[in-house]
């Protein structure tokens, strides 16, 4: 049986956008070039580190039909505010979303949303509507209130997994670590802070390690 694959994407800050110089503005071209001319989904559930639910174990998700953009970033130049991205909804799909996640005894809450700027800014490099436009909804779905539970987002995980079966592009934007305070001292400091060696070290091990080879 054929299966989507799953994608996490580092989105970094909005400035992105205009850094089309950057290694990683090439690399997020070159993943949205591969979905939309290779896999040809016909949705998109995205989960972005931006949105966690309002309420303890609870998943929430966008059913909006059309999802305005959340502009959750401070301090850039005016024009970053008025960056657009076209882009649809799909209640459809997030029902069908809603159900996988009940029918995994996860509580699943729907709401109307816009797209925070870790979906719209990769997206606007992944599927530039100029260059490369991804003419399918996109459904984005919140995480756990407590981002320090991996077991409860495995479950998350496990739960939307069928979706892979169905033509569903599972995309996860975000960053490996993300703390603004420790990267303005390590850049002063011209040095990386430990805990994000061993982290980074751990995620290379958990995502090239087959699955049976060891704890998932």
């Amino acid at each position: 049986m054929t299966r989507t694959p799953v994608y996490f994407v580092s989105h970094g800050g909005p400035n992105i956008i205009y850094e089309t110089t950057h290694p990683a503005y090439s690399r997020l071209e070159s993943i949205g070039c591969e979905i939309t001319q290779h896999i040809k989904p016909s949705a998109i559930l995205v989960f972005s580190a931006h949105w966690q639910a309002d309420r303890p174990n609870t998943i929430e998700v966008n059913i909006s039909e059309q999802e305005p953009l959340l502009y959750d970033f401070y301090g850039f130049p005016k024009h970053y505010y008025l960056e657009k991205y076209p882009n649809r909804g799909s209640p459809q799909l997030a029902k069908r979303v809603m159900q996988l996640l009940t029918e995994a005894g996860i509580e699943a809450v729907p709401t109307d949303r816009g797209l925070d700027h870790g979906v719209f800014v990769p997206f606007k490099v992944m599927f530039s509507p100029e260059k490369n436009p991804v003419d399918v909804p996109i459904v984005q779905v919140s995480l756990f209130d407590d981002d320090t539970d991996a077991a409860a987002h495995i479950r998350l995980g496990r739960a939307v997994q069928k979706l892979r079966e169905e033509n569903v592009q599972i995309i996860v934007s975000g960053m490996a670590v993300h703390n603004l305070g420790d990267m303005r001292v390590a850049m002063s400091q011209k040095r990386t802070m430990p805990y994000t060696v061993s982290f980074d070290r751990a995620l290379q091990e958990a995502v090239e390690t087959e699955p049976g080879e060891g704890q998932e």
